[in-house]
């Protein structure tokens, strides 16, 4: 440990449990950090003990491809403070890249046949969702990133493939080299730092009826309205907008369950031709083609939600938390529903930044 730590247990915004651990205490365990780590001090703002210190950890980076680390971690610091409110709060963050090379580049890929040794194991398919990355090695990740203070910890994986996950208070993980890095990045960080859940609906995921019925969630995004007259973000609701609000959602609905079908079977279909060992050149060409079409669709959903009357209103839209029905997101479009280049909504933003003073006031 680096500094002293209040840790809380918060319910219904009632302290339960604190205490001060210090550092200098004897019973602070003072192993020696594991060898073979180095460290990047990315963007350097003040002592830890008053900024938000993030770890990006370093996975299925080579010893001969530290040059591209070096080269990547640049490039997502700079995508991190484009987005507000990261951006109007550069000052309280401190970033850092952490490197212990792997063996070999890249991940394990299972519904591929691909397996690779690297540093913290991470693997596509993780709970049964081919896009879905995580590793299950929390003490290997522990061990490397514990060589620099973090309040925040990335898994930043070297490999050309969409894939990512993030879990609130543990860490996130993206892929560096596909074309929706940015997204990948910001989205999944959202998770772990602030909480945030995802508000889309349509894509399958590894898990099915995540938020029960008749239960309010905790995630500050997405509500059941159980009590629509006491809205958990009613202080930003736009002006005039019905709770709940009415949006072209079946138009919507269509649209995105028709490629979300063609989707997973172009991925199966991927993911066979590899397993069977196909010509390199065939396979590259329907991956080719997975990204043209995604690129594709992603354009047409953007349009789509731009001509809606309530396009930059903050209501309540029915369809988020992987149900169509129930669950309700704050706007339209975000970054945690949509893939794109594209803002927080009003409700996300206001969480992150509190999330980030909690750390630094």
């Amino acid at each position: 440990m680096r500094r002293k730590q209040l840790f809380l247990c918060i319910i219904q915004a009632k302290a339960l449990f604190s205490q001060v651990v210090d550092p200098a205490a004897t019973t602070v365990i003072r192993e020696r950090l594991v060898p073979g780590v180095k460290v990047f001090e990315v963007v350097r703002s003040g002592e830890p003990r008053r900024k938000v210190d993030v770890a990006i950890v370093a996975e299925g980076y080579t010893a001969d491809e530290e040059g591209k680390l070096k080269a990547d971690l640049d490039r997502f610091a700079a995508v991190f403070f484009k987005l507000e409110p990261y951006r109007s709060h550069r000052d309280k963050f401190n970033l850092y890249g952490v490197f212990k090379p792997s063996p070999e580049s890249g991940c394990d890929e299972p519904s591929h046949g691909s397996f690779k040794a690297t540093a913290l194991g991470a693997t596509f398919d993780s709970l049964g969702s081919e896009r879905y990355l995580l590793t299950e090695d929390n003490k290997s990740l522990r061990d490397i990133a514990a060589h620099v203070p973090y309040d925040a910890l990335y898994i930043m994986v070297n490999h050309k493939r969409y894939g990512g996950g993030g879990i609130y208070n543990l860490y996130c993980t993206f892929t560096t080299d596909n074309q929706w890095y940015e997204y990948l990045f910001l989205h999944e960080f959202g998770h772990s730092f602030a909480d945030l859940a995802d508000e889309y609906y349509t894509s399958e995921v590894a898990y099915n009826e995540f938020y029960p019925r008749g239960v309010e969630p905790a995630e500050p995004n997405i509500t059941a309205l159980l009590e629509p007259g006491r809205l958990k973000w009613k202080n930003l609701t736009s002006p005039g907008v019905e709770i709940p609000t009415r949006w072209e959602k079946a138009d919507f609905d269509a649209m995105d369950n028709a490629y979300q079908k063609i989707r997973g079977e172009i991925n199966a279909k991927i993911a066979k031709l590899k397993r069977e060992g196909a010509d390199a050149a065939e396979v590259a060409r329907v991956e080719e083609e997975s990204e043209r079409l995604s690129r594709e669709h992603a354009d047409k959903v953007d349009a789509f939600l731009r001509a809606s009357k309530y396009w930059g209103k903050v209501g309540a839209f029915e369809g988020a938390g992987y149900a169509a029905q129930g669950l309700y997101r704050p706007q339209l479009d975000c970054l945690m529903f949509t893939k794109g280049t594209k803002p927080f909504c009003k409700v996300c933003e206001a969480a992150v930044v509190r999330t980030i003073l909690n750390y630094t006031d």
